[in-house]
């Protein structure tokens, strides 16, 4: 069976199965599989190791070999022969989140499957499984081993896939069904920076308006609140879509502290940028004022494509300047967030993968020691040709007021595959012959399994035109998207091991 028989042969195999594969997902969206702490061979939670081991169900049920690799990752491999072709894909997702309008377990509904997972990356993970399973069924002869390789881990960590490939073989080629098609041969570099600022105090609580000794009586421009309590985000690789915060106002002056907050709402919208829109609500207590914001989640990679409910209400908590203590340091924690680094000292490009982008994705106040820290988490995904140390250095020497601490937490390298490559001409070939798309392969921000696997790719799953939802409400893949998976899938497996 050669290509093109091999390609009218799914075309009678993948559409009787449509309903099969379709309840293979929602069974799979089904299982929570969110990474939680670990457990005796499970090291990514109860949840994790379900998931994991529905996979493996399937491919035995199918008749492929399986493996569980100490509980970190699964796979299933047809065929034989020295070389392998890979397929990469991951079970585990983040958090479902808010503003669901389906059920974010597992609904389809006209024409799309929704739940959390369904394009990343459970959906994908099923389409493999199929190719597979087409591939198998043919009975074509194949050179090579292909193997369908599943990881618990990749939303938080990649542990998975560093564990696995400790102890298994590395392929001869292969791909990660985790990006967008046609082709992503560049991935930038991934970096996580922590800055903490210390909370001062220095604020005083009488009960007489205006007679405390802030002078507010006396139009005295002394601090007259401190920031008690600060919560928004969830992961760092996520916009954040909420954000609260509490200050503690000396009595009497809470008014004051909202209209000066309110006289910088614009400003604090301004500097999020993103879609919007950002909305502000305040609260009055008796010595205290709290403030929520509300904005648009996105993926960090892309965090232009979100409205940073953190930063926002960061940088309109450092507009109240000497009226609230520690401001400057709170400042700097909000334009640390400007999103191409300029705050943090780190902004740079290239003529591969463009600008280096900063997303603000924790904030929080944490009182475990002596003084109040307000801890926060910025996500940077620098260029390919840019140097993660460089940077290191770069921003740990960035200039910081009294009473800020700058670390940088990690340091993840960035991939580059030769596009000239057998690898990527063949992909591209594939889905430009199924789509007439002829698109230029793509460098992105976002780090994918294809960084793990030697001159690998990510390919799809979301083509041109088609909603990018992973990572937000309603997260959903098109069941016609489904199976085009399975197909396009099916001829590169084909492609690579025959």
């Amino acid at each position: 069976m050669n290509e093109k028989e091999f390609a009218s042969y799914l075309d009678s195999w993948i559409e009787p199965r449509r309903d099969e594969i379709v309840d293979c997902l929602l069974r799979l969206l089904r299982i929570p599989s969110v990474g939680t702490e670990p457990l005796e061979g499970m090291p990514f939670g109860e949840e994790v190791d379900k998931a994991l081991r529905f996979v493996t169900g399937e491919a035995e049920r199918f008749g492929m070999k399986t493996k569980n690799v100490d509980g970190y990752a699964v796979h299933a491999e047809i065929g034989s022969g020295e070389e392998m072709a890979m397929t990469l894909t991951h079970v585990d997702i983040v958090p479902i989140g808010s503003g669901w309008t389906k059920d974010a377990l597992g609904e389809v509904s006209d024409g799309y499957v929704y739940g959390r997972g369904a394009q990343d990356n459970k959906g994908p993970t099923v389409a493999c499984l199929y190719a597979l399973r087409a591939l198998q069924e043919s009975g074509v002869p194949l050179k090579r081993r292909v193997r369908h390789v599943v990881g618990g881990n990749e939303e938080s960590g990649f542990r998975c896939v560093r564990h696995y490939f400790e102890v298994e073989e590395k392929p001869t080629y292969g791909f990660s069904p985790d990006a967008m098609f046609p082709l992503v041969y560049a991935e930038k570099g991934s970096m996580n920076i922590g800055v903490a600022v210390k909370l001062g105090d220095g604020i005083c609580v009488e009960d007489s308006p205006g007679s405390c000794s802030c002078g507010e009586g006396r139009e005295s421009s002394g601090p007259i609140a401190c920031l008690e309590d600060f919560a928004g985000g969830e992961r760092a690789n996520i916009v954040g879509d909420r954000a609260s915060a509490t200050l503690r106002v000396c009595k009497g002056c809470e008014d004051k502290v909202i209209s000066l907050l309110e006289a910088a709402v614009q400003k604090a919208r301004e500097f999020a940028g993103g879609p919007g829109p950002l909305d502000f609500e305040f609260e009055k207590g008796s010595g205290s004022v709290r403030i929520v914001s509300k904005g648009k989640a996105a993926h960090a990679s892309v965090p232009e494509e979100g409205t940073n409910a953190i930063s926002g209400l960061l940088y309109l908590l450092g507009e109240l300047g000497p009226r609230l203590v520690s401001s400057g340091a709170i400042a700097f924690a909000a334009k640390a967030a400007a999103i191409h680094g300029e705050g943090l000292n780190i902004k740079c490009e290239d003529d591969i993968s463009g600008p280096l982008t900063c997303n603000l994705g924790i904030g929080r106040v944490d009182r475990a020691g002596d003084k109040p820290l307000l801890k926060c988490v910025y996500n940077i995904r620098f260029p390919v040709r840019a140097s993660g140390e460089e940077l290191r250095e770069r921003a740990l020497a960035c200039p910081h007021p009294e009473g800020v601490e700058i670390d940088v937490m990690s340091v993840g390298k960035s991939h580059y595959s030769d596009p000239n490559s057998f690898l990527v001409k063949t992909l591209l070939r594939i889905y430009r012959e199924e789509t007439g798309d002829n698109s230029p392969p793509m460098a992105i921000g976002g780090g994918t399994y294809a960084k793990v696997i030697p001159g690998g790719v990510a390919y799809g799953p979301v083509r041109p035109g088609v909603a990018e939802t992973a990572h937000q409400a309603d997260e959903n893949i098109g069941i016609d998207e489904l199976l085009f998976l399975v197909r396009v899938y099916a001829r590169a497996l084909f492609a690579l091991a025959v």
